[in-house]
């Protein structure tokens, strides 16, 4: 059976009948957590093996470019860990989940419009994020098409995300910045957010909860370019980064 990747879980069944076939005792199996054991169906006789966030089962985190990788083995269990041979037969099965970073380029909005929510799907794990901004801090009062917005009122933008396991990841705002054209990778911009933290230079820029779970928000000033039209539009670079290990903590 392939690897079933959702509600941030991964599972792996074996068919018990081809265990046994190859003289395997199911009981005998384990993830890298050697509590972690496999559960036999009755009915289907399908063994199962399964890790979350609740329970990682010794699970190891890789990341690369584009991809947090979640990847566990299950293996025969041995009475002597530490010894380098053994004389009986050898069950090792990798299994692994993943989430897809969430592409920075495509998340921006004009800021008197309202919000956006992207999609993000990895073909494993899949979660929604949204990026909204509001003119209240308790984040209630969502900026709409007919919000007016004064130039020196304060903004709030939540960056949200629905799917995600809080114990297994968190949502970084790396950069954040205002062009006032859609392209975020317009010449003339303005700075909010710079690796993670307000812009110095800008004392109205406030960031809260950053790298501390699924969601997280910052505020500002509202502005407009010199000489330019009064349209704003908000660019965030975003990254996903495993909680395990304190790889999130603020640096």
């Amino acid at each position: 059976e392939p690897t079933v990747c959702m509600k941030n879980s991964a599972t792996l069944a074996l068919a018990g009948c081809l265990l046994e076939d190859n003289g395997i005792d199911y009981s005998a199996l384990q993830l890298n957590d050697q509590k972690c054991k496999g559960s036999m169906d009755e009915q289907t006789h399908m063994v199962t093996f399964s890790f979350d966030g609740s329970n990682t089962c010794g699970t190891e985190v890789t990341t690369n470019d584009s991809q947090i990788i979640y990847k566990n083995v299950i293996k025969m269990s041995t009475s002597s860990p530490d010894s380098v041979i053994t004389r009986d037969d050898q069950v090792y099965i990798d299994f692994s989940c993943f989430y897809t970073k969430p592409d920075v380029k495509s998340v921006a909005f004009k800021i008197k419009d309202g919000s956006v929510v992207q999609q993000v799907v990895s073909g494993v794990w899949n979660y929604t994020l949204m990026m909204n901004a509001y003119t209240n801090a308790g984040l209630t009062d969502l900026v709409g098409p007919d919000t007016e917005i004064g130039l020196n009122q304060k903004i709030w933008v939540e960056l949200k995300t629905e799917g995600l396991d809080g114990n297994m990841v968190a949502l970084v705002t790396n950069s954040c910045w205002a062009t006032n054209q859609l392209s975020p990778t317009d010449t003339l911009r303005y700075d909010l957010v710079i690796n993670g933290c307000p812009n110095p230079d800008d004392q109205t820029v406030k960031v809260e909860g950053n790298r501390l779970g699924t969601s997280n928000s910052f505020s500002f000033n509202m502005f407009q370019f010199s000489g330019k039209s009064v349209e704003i539009y908000l660019h965030c670079k975003l990254e996903l980064c495993a909680t395990q290990g304190h790889s999130c903590a603020q640096v």
